[in-house]
């Protein structure tokens, strides 16, 4: 039986590992399940053209589209067989693997053969097709006089997990719509396809609601006094939303709005007081002015509220064609509740014994509009408590266990643990290791194991709020989460890995990505709880490998985790016992300053001998401290 996120993938239609046998490894992301290396080269010429089959016109023409913007190739599409010659023919036919994600590719130094049974299938594999290529071929603006040719290769695959996401928190920070469409691009490349948009929280209601207009107009926007910028505000309209959802399904990608309810409702109760238990007057204000949780909660004893909230849902599955909608659920305060004799009436007249069961009973009734639209709810694993339906979806985030413990108990879950897929945290605490070290699946019995949807990355934007920052939080770990998600378990192999990813850097540049360089380096020594004594201390790391020269190379102190910040004082660079470089100066190395850098400028020296590096640095307010090192040569300019 087809999953939900399969068929959403037909209607997404509607709207718009093996080695390489000797040849060179086209470092692909993600790794196909199968791929060997044929003789010869396809070359991309005048003569080229395009054969589509007619249900595959769509993914035909975003590939034209891309291929002559970029070459200046004519690249005529033809649908009708028997086309002689230089051909990129996209056929509907079986292949090796099952499922609507499923393809096939060969390139041989005649034609291109891409073979897929569905839409969503094909698009997959002209991604594929686009990663053959130089990376220039993702370059609207690359220079000419590229020979644009592909690698003799053969290629089945298909994804192992059907949920392969990325949540972006729309309200804490607004983010354009020019940049969900840039997310969109990128995740489709690396073959990521669903798109969880955190539209309502404390800090902002991001969409428009026609029967309350006054909602998106009055909480997209800050207080005046808290003289926010206009970048981070703002609110999107229906219209903006439903081309946005048809851009995502062109290019096969699932959008899941996420309400949040019956917390994280601040700036919804400025506006609509009269949900709330109390009477308020209700203010709300950014992340970084304010507790990031907050006791007032929709109130669960009103039929106000949920008549607003079926009139909200109502206009929200108009709009997002998605079998999910998110509900949010978690971090949710209920002393309002304890003390609302409202809410207390409705626990006696429902049987409720606690405030959690309230919470549950709240949730049947979201559940109730939902499955009347053919909706599933899905919500953060708070929703446990107090027990869930046996429809509902399991987003798990604090750590695996409660996901891992639904999944046990026959629920359907996917799985964004903070500890190895929360991309506000640093790359100290969660870098493209850690990612790809995650497996979904680990510990579970067969039986439990398909209830697990997939694997998503969960990005909270009230740290970095600008574009060019969130790009760096998300690559290029992100990569890393589209491999685990698609591939065959290969964590084992995190060297091949990494070699893939720091070769797909050209390509996230040729995408104008700002991504974080330190990240596939891997660190040369940490600091942690108990390592460092009172007072100063010189903590000592091997840089052999790393000292690649003279000339200035860069020495990154790097927060991971801890209540208390690193005070450095120098950093030096021995080569036996003899110090020959230094870079003395004070600096801090904590939550609110992250990341500092020491320049050391290397002599000459003969070949042979070994380096160390020395960092002085103590901890003047305890020793609760986590931090990485990271030694770079800068590139030349």
């Amino acid at each position: 039986m087809k999953s939900i996120v399969s068929l959403f993938l037909a209607l997404c239609a509607s709207l718009a590992g093996a080695q390489t046998s000797g040849h060179d490894d086209p470092n692909l992301i993600p790794q196909p399940a199968h791929l060997q290396g044929l003789p010869g080269k396809f070359v991309l010429s005048e003569k080229a053209v395009l054969l589509a089959a007619p249900a595959f016109t769509n993914e035909a023409a975003l590939l034209r589209r891309q291929l002559q913007t970029v070459t200046g190739l004519p690249l005529p599409v033809l649908t009708e067989a028997g086309v002689a010659g230089h051909t990129i023919a996209l056929l509907q036919a079986p292949t090796g693997n099952t499922g609507p994600e499923a393809y096939s590719l060969e390139v041989t130094s005649n034609q291109v053969t891409l073979r897929a049974a569905e839409p969503a299938g094909m698009f997959r594999a002209t991604q594929t097709l686009l990663q053959l290529l130089p990376a220039k071929v993702l370059n609207t603006n690359s220079p000419g006089g590229t020979r644009w040719e592909l690698p003799g290769v053969r290629i089945d695959d298909a994804p192992r997990f059907e949920w392969r996401g990325l949540m972006l928190d729309c309200s804490r920070t607004f983010q354009s719509v020019e940049y969900l469409k840039q997310t969109l691009d990128r995740m489709a490349l690396y073959k990521l396809n669903v798109l969880h948009l955190h539209l309502t929280d404390d800090q902002g209601w991001r969409l428009e609601i026609k029967k309350y207009p006054d909602l998106a107009r009055k909480a997209g926007f800050f207080p005046a006094k808290y003289h926010e910028p206009a970048s981070t505000q703002g609110f999107y309209t229906q219209q903006q939303m439903r081309e946005l959802v048809a851009y995502a399904a062109a290019r096969h990608i699932l959008i899941v709005p996420e309400i949040e309810m019956p917390g994280h409702s601040l700036a919804l109760l400025s506006v609509m007081p009269q949900l709330a238990c109390t009477a308020g007057p209700f203010e709300f204000f950014p992340y970084s002015k304010g507790p990031g949780i907050t006791e007032d909660v929709l109130c669960a004893g009103k039929e106000e509220t949920f008549d607003f909230l079926r009139d909200v849902l109502e206009e929200v599955t108009a709009i997002f064609p998605s079998p999910f909608v998110h509900i949010g659920g978690d971090e949710v305060p209920r002393a309002r509740w304890q003390h609302c004799p409202l809410c207390q009436q409705r626990m006696k007249q429902e049987g409720l014994k606690t405030e959690a069961e309230l919470q549950s009973w709240f949730n049947r009734q979201i559940e109730r509009m939902l499955a009347a639209k053919g909706r599933r709810v899905i919500g953060w694993d708070e929703i446990l408590e107090g027990g869930i339906s046996s429809t509902t979806v399991v987003m798990g985030w604090r750590g695996v266990s409660y996901a891992l413990a639904a999944a046990q108990s026959g629920h359907d879950v996917v799985m964004t643990p903070n500890s190895h897929c929360y991309f506000d945290y640093t790359y100290g605490a969660i870098d493209s290791a850690r990612v790809f070290s995650f497996d979904p699946l680990a510990g579970l019995p067969p039986e439990a194991a398909r209830h697990v949807l997939g694997v998503q990355a969960s990005f909270w934007s009230h740290i970095d709020r600008e574009p060019e920052l969130v790009d760096r939080q998300l690559f290029p770990r992100l990569l890393a989460l589209a491999e685990r998600g698609w591939s065959p378990d290969n964590r084992g192999n995190w060297s091949d890995y990494r070699r893939r990813a720091q070769a797909n850097l050209s390509r996230l540049e040729k995408l104008g990505i700002h991504y974080e360089p330190l990240d596939l380096l891997g660190p040369v020594g940490e600091w942690t709880l108990g390592s460092l004594a009172g007072g100063v201390t010189n903590l000592e790391f091997d840089v052999t490998a790393q000292i690649t020269g003279s000339g200035e190379h860069e020495v990154t102190a790097a927060y991971v985790r801890g209540r208390h910040p690193a005070h450095l004082h120098a950093v030096e660079l021995l080569r036996g016992t003899e110090v020959v470089a230094r870079d003395q100066h004070e600096s801090l190395v904590g939550w609110q300053t992250p990341r500092q850098t020491y320049r050391l400028r290397v002599p000459p020296a003969g070949a042979g001998g070994s380096y160390r590096l020395r960092l002085t640095l103590d901890l003047a307010g305890g020793t609760n401290s986590f931090g990485k090192v990271y030694v770079t040569k800068p590139a030349t300019k």
